[in-house]
Formats: C-alpha cells, sequence, structure tokens
C-alpha cells in the first residue's frame, strides 16, 4: 500500500486543500466532513480488531507449557484466520480512501480552471458509493461467520459437560445416588475459544456502523447536489429578468407607431398622406 493508503486521510493535502477552499468560499462542507469521519472511525475500528489478535497471538507464542495442547492450536488458527480477514478489510478501505483523495485532487483541480461553480455538485468526484456497499456485505458476511462460529463452540461446550455428566451419573448410579440433571454453564475453556471471535465481532459491528453512515452521507451529498443546482437556476432568474425576445419588440413598436398615428392632427395626416403619396 502506498503513502496515501497509510496515512490518516484528514491529513492528506489533497482532503486539507478541497476543505479549505470550500470553508473559504463559505460552501457547505460537512457532508464531506461526515464522510471522511467515518472512514477514519471505520479505520480505527478495523486496527484495534488487528491489534487485538496481534496481541493474542503473541500471548500464545509466549506460552511454554503444553505447547501442542489442542485448544491453544486451536486458538492460533482462529487468530491466524481472522487476521486474514480485517487485513482484507483493510485493504478495501485503502481503495476506498484512494478514490477518495483522488475526488478531491479532481475536485481542487476543477476548481482552478472553472472557479467555485464546479463544486456545486460535489459528490460527483466521489463515485464510491458502490465500493462502500460490497465492505459493508463482507462485513455483514464476517460477523455472521464470527457468530456461527460462537454459537458452535457452544454447543460443542454443552454436548461436552452433557457426556461428562451422563459419565458422572453412571458412577452416581452404580453407588446408589440419585442423577444430576443441571447441566452446569459452559466454562472457562469455551470462553477463551470464543474470545478471537468475539473481540472481532465487536470490532466489525462497530466498522459496520461506520460504513453504514458514510453510504448515508454519500446519500446526502447525492441529494445535495440537484438542490443546489436547481435554487441556482432559480437565484440567476431573480436576479436576471428574462429580455423580450426581438420579434417582440418589433411588434410593441409597430402598435406604438399605428398609436402614434391615429392621435396625430389632420393637417399632420394629411401631409403625411401627401408624402406617401
Amino acid at each position: 500500500m502506498n503513502e496515501t493508503a497509510n496515512a490518516p486521510i484528514m491529513e492528506n493535502e489533497h482532503v486539507k486543500e478541497l476543505l479549505s477552499i470550500l470553508k473559504d468560499n463559505g460552501k457547505d462542507a460537512s457532508g464531506l466532513t461526515a464522510l471522511l469521519g467515518y472512514v477514519t472511525a471505520c479505520e480505527n475500528q478495523l486496527n484495534k480488531a488487528m491489534d487485538d489478535l496481534t496481541a493474542m497471538r503473541h500471548e500464545l507464542g509466549t506460552m511454554r507449557e503444553e505447547q501442542d495442547h489442542p485448544v491453544r492450536t486451536a486458538l492460533e488458527k482462529a487468530a491466524r484466520s481472522l487476521e486474514a480477514t480485517i487485513a482484507e478489510m483493510q485493504k478495501r478501505l485503502n481503495e476506498i480512501k484512494e478514490k477518495i483523495v483522488e475526488g478531491c485532487k479532481n475536485a481542487v483541480s476543477a476548481f482552478k480552471e472553472k472557479g467555485i461553480a464546479a463544486l456545486n455538485g460535489l459528490a460527483k468526484f466521489f463515485r464510491i458509493k458502490p465500493m462502500f456497499e460490497n465492505l459493508r456485505r463482507n462485513l455483514q458476511s464476517d460477523i455472521k461467520h464470527d457468530q456461527s462460529a460462537i454459537a458452535g463452540i457452544e454447543k460443542m461446550s454443552t454436548q461436552y459437560h452433557a457426556a461428562g455428566m451422563h459419565l458422572r451419573n453412571v458412577g452416581r448410579a452404580i453407588r446408589g445416588k440419585e442423577a444430576i440433571t443441571a447441566i452446569k454453564p459452559n466454562g472457562k475453556l469455551a470462553k477463551l475459544v470464543q474470545s478471537p471471535f468475539r473481540s472481532e465481532m465487536k470490532c466489525l459491528n462497530n466498522a459496520l456502523r461506520q460504513v453504514e453512515g458514510a453510504i448515508a452521507a454519500l446519500e446526502r451529498l447525492e441529494k445535495a447536489a440537484p438542490q443546489k443546482a436547481a435554487e441556482s437556476r432559480g437565484g440567476d432568474k431573480a436576479d436576471k429578468p428574462e429580455r423580450p425576445s426581438t420579434l417582440e419588440t418589433m411588434k410593441r413598436l409597430q402598435k406604438q407607431i399605428e398609436a402614434d398615428r391615429a392621435d396625430a392632427p389632420v393637417a399632420v395626416k394629411v401631409r403625411r398622406k401627401q408624402t406617401e403619396l
């Protein structure tokens, strides 16, 4: 990834320049600012998820005892898989950031070439809604995967406890004791195995909210463009009254001439008639 993708988007020179232009010319920058804020928040959530998983893998790597314990092996495998998922999400978000920066750069160029009027339809510089929608689908899919994994671990743990209770009840029956019917809730082991999935799911849910907010911000920008254009056209008509056509002007003058002739004195009419003859 290049510097644009890795750097915070609010610190990008093209982004800052466009925001400055909008502010200096009295243009509403709230839609763009909201979009940038959602992107930043989403990026922070994905970074947090990656940091949590990396820390978990590091902690597992420092465990000296029971190096080949199946639970430890399962946790490492889960953490690696989830890291790959988050890395893919970060890649997609970085591609969106690059498109936003490119849009800001193009908007600045249009302003320098055509003036502030070129920024009336700001949404046309950011054709990224499909990218956000794709990212949203991926987040939703990965959240469902985490939920399924957590539910599967719960189910296996419950079955494990039920099987253990059955064996204990066999022993109790041999000893003439009553069977145990209450199954203990899943213990620390199940929670430990679930932990990477729960951690990722929490961060992905937060990232999903930011992506949905970004999509809403884009939609507001898209709706604002035609509205501003209509207001601009209305303002032009109010400031500049319509000019009559040449044909209308000629008809009006002809009527005025005929009216003048009708009101002229008789002597003038006679001389005008003689002249015409």
